[in-house]
């Protein structure tokens, strides 16, 4: 059976289960199965198995689990009501100050929680509601939250980046540092759409907190604030990898919810276990689906041929990497951001590392693309997680969160040309 022939069964069973609406995993293993089926014994039945045993096999893949079950520890252990007090202290005098209190509170909890549903759910759960107790349009509130829990999965520690980094083969390490400065950016860029359009829509404005005020909320959120500042101080010394930051994460905030704080208890444990646990292993499981399906692609040379066509559009890097993301945006209207990365990073890396784009800027601009999708509809998961919090339909969020949108697509734009907001402190902090 020729190679084209088995490209073919696969794209057409993939496009299929598509629009069935068939999960993107099942998707996946019935097109590889297809594929090795017409293959008429090309492809050994028992390869696939081992391809995805090779897949999900991977000391790093166990950063995903603990990073999960660290961010729920910080969740249900009051973590997430003394960030939002201590931003509160900050800026809620300012125009729209209560929902830039909402930006900055997922800033912050996305450096704990490294999800954008945990970040949507923990903040949206206290902010949204005092928002509209203050006057403000539930829709407008909703969407602020939602745009700023993309921030979940940019700002280290991110379950994605690390996702990235096993499918494109680049250090987590500085993927994770990378990512820091990128979600500021993309923090105070939304912030300053709240302000104007908040401002515009004369939404009232908070009394200025005293300093003893601030003091005393940064004391509350102290430890929280340190969690962060141990992963990636670990990472950059070198005391531990990725991997171990994320097994010192779940103790640390076993330590802070129990001992400091005292909001958790040992009946939290299983339930939150059992979530991390089923989250990761429907994680990994795509990514050892994603392998066996990338050995068919790259059997069959579909990689050079998708690389062939791209560099035959254009040899600048730059319009190249714009190209992408554009492509990244049209692909997050529709498709998870995990399976967007299984199926278009194995192709797309290699062709803009030809062009001279380095591989941790690209990696960290394509988890904000991908970010950004997160908060596009139909199928943005930033928007499902804030509906269910706020009890908003989709439709009602969706003509608020336009402007939001738009900045930070703007603001991914500027990340492609400046490569070093991106690479500065990988390069510096990180061997």
């Amino acid at each position: 059976m020729s190679t084209s022939m088995m490209v073919l069964v696969l794209l057409m069973v993939l496009i299929i289960c598509f629009a069935l609406n068939v999960p993107i995993v099942f998707s996946m293993a019935l097109a590889t199965t297809a594929a090795v089926f017409v293959s008429s014994g090309a492809v050994p039945d028992v390869m696939m198995p081992q391809y995805m045993m090779a897949g999900a096999n991977s000391f790093t893949l166990l950063a995903i689990p603990f990073f999960m079950m660290a961010g729920a520890l910080m969740e249900s252990g009051g973590v997430s009501k003394r960030i939002v007090r201590f931003a509160d202290t900050l800026v809620s005098h300012q125009h729209g100050g209560l929902s830039a209190v909402s930006i900055i509170a997922c800033a912050i909890f996305a450096a704990i929680s490294g999800s954008t549903p945990a970040t949507a759910a923990a903040v949206g759960s206290l902010t949204i509601p005092e928002m509209v107790q203050r006057g403000y349009d539930k829709s407008y509130a909703s969407a602020v939250v939602a745009a700023a829990a993309c921030l979940g999965v940019i700002i280290p520690p991110s379950t994605t980046m690390i996702i990235y980094g096993v499918t494109a083969n680049v250090s987590i390490g500085k993927l994770l540092i990378g990512g820091l400065l990128p979600g500021i950016f993309l923090a105070i860029l939304l912030c300053i759409v709240n302000f104007f359009w908040a401002r515009k829509l004369n939404y009232p404005i908070g009394a200025k907190k005293s300093n003893g005020e601030r003091w005393a909320a940064f004391k509350e959120a102290v430890w929280a604030l340190l969690m962060p500042v141990i992963i990636l101080g670990g990472i950059m010394a070198g005391i531990f990898t990725p991997t171990e930051s994320a097994c010192v994460a779940v103790v640390y905030g076993f330590i802070v919810g129990f001992f400091v704080y005292k909001e958790l208890k040992i009946s939290d444990i299983v339930p939150m276990m059992y979530k991390a646990a089923l989250n990761s292993s429907m994680i990994i499981l795509l990514i050892a689906v994603a392998n066996g399906f990338g050995f068919i692609l790259t059997m069959c040379q579909v990689s050079e041929t998708v690389a062939t066509f791209l560099l035959g559009l254009t040899d600048n890097g730059l319009i190249m990497f714009w190209l992408i993301i554009v492509l990244y945006l049209i692909l997050g209207t529709f498709m998870d951001t995990t399976a967007i990365i299984m199926l278009a990073v194995p192709m797309l890396a290699p062709v803009v590392a030809t062009l001279g784009v380095e591989p941790i800027h690209f990696g960290v601009v394509t988890v904000c693309a991908l970010a950004t999708g997160m908060a596009t509809p139909p199928v943005g998961i930033s928007l499902f997680a804030t509906c269910s919090t706020a009890k908003i339909s989709m439709a009602e969020i969706v003509s608020k969160i336009l402007p939001f949108l738009a900045i930070m697509i703007v603001g991914l734009f500027i990340l492609a040309v400046c490569e070093p907001l991106v690479t500065i402190l990988p390069n510096l902090l990180v061997g």
